[in-house]
């Protein structure tokens, strides 16, 4: 009896003592959630959504990489910011973003080095929508993953991964049916910018693109308008003064991303 009474004492003294050490830890934890959460809301509310830019330069490290399972790989924080105000936040465009995070989605896991904190990894899901001519539409819905560190005590964002991207729940897009002879009139090898070389070959039912990380049949929404299943990407076929294919243009949310020139 005296020994049973002995270990009860015991586990009560440790099941405390365990208590008393895990509680300031997972506060710990809420607080740094909590942080991030106001983290991601600067990122995505304010220079996303109301393009408020400014933000972005004290919440990304200076080594920033973006990767993007559709948009290809940013590896700088300068072009990064660039490529936010001359697309989503370019003033000339008549098409409005917005992002929503997807309730319930979001997690932290916290990052220790010999038991202390020095980053963590933030994951989530989030809808975003397309405004033009004030009516507003569902665009794609995809998962991310934040890498944040602690930078002279202050959170940077050092890695983003966005990925698995498609289109949220929407009627299904009709498409045209195009003749073969148009088909081939847009085959060949074109030259983009960003994405250097870009080859367009046919499929039994459209097109077929192999464009650096893009490797994806694209199918006819008009006679010279390609879409994506999956992404808000669109690829206008461009025709010159003689009527020949000379390049094509590349839509995200209707705003330009980029131009191929076809190589003759």
């Amino acid at each position: 009896m005296i020994q049973l009474l002995y270990k009860l004492i015991i586990l009560t003294i440790t099941f405390y003592g365990m208590t008393m050490v895990l509680k300031p830890e997972v506060t710990k934890h809420n607080e740094i959630y909590n942080t991030l959460k106001v983290k991601d809301s600067l990122l995505f509310e304010r220079s996303f959504n109301k393009c408020e830019t400014q933000y972005l330069e004290e919440l990304i490290a200076e080594d920033f990489e973006f990767y993007h399972d559709i948009g290809g790989v940013e590896t700088s924080k300068e072009g990064f910011i660039k490529s936010m105000k001359n697309g989503i936040c370019n003033p000339d465009n008549t098409t409005k973003s917005r992002r929503e995070l997807v309730d319930g989605s979001l997690e932290v896991f916290v990052l220790k080095n010999k038991g202390v904190v020095y980053g963590a990894l933030q994951k989530g899901e989030h809808k975003f929508f397309e405004t033009t001519n004030g009516k507003e539409v569902a665009g794609s819905i995809a998962k991310f993953s934040h890498l944040w560190i602690l930078e002279d005590g202050e959170w940077r964002l050092k890695r983003v991964m966005s990925y698995d991207h498609k289109m949220q729940d929407q009627p299904e897009l009709k498409y045209t049916k195009v003749s073969e002879a148009l088909l081939d009139s847009y085959i060949g090898q074109y030259e983009a910018k960003t994405s250097g070389t870009v080859v367009i070959s046919r499929t039994e039912k459209g097109l077929h693109i192999n464009a650096g990380g893009l490797n994806t049949e694209i199918y006819a929404k008009t006679p010279s308008l390609f879409v994506h299943k999956k992404s808000t990407l669109t690829f206008e076929f461009i025709t010159n003064a003689k009527g020949k294919v000379n390049k094509f243009i590349v839509r995200e949310n209707d705003n330009i991303v980029e131009e191929a020139i076809k190589q003759q």
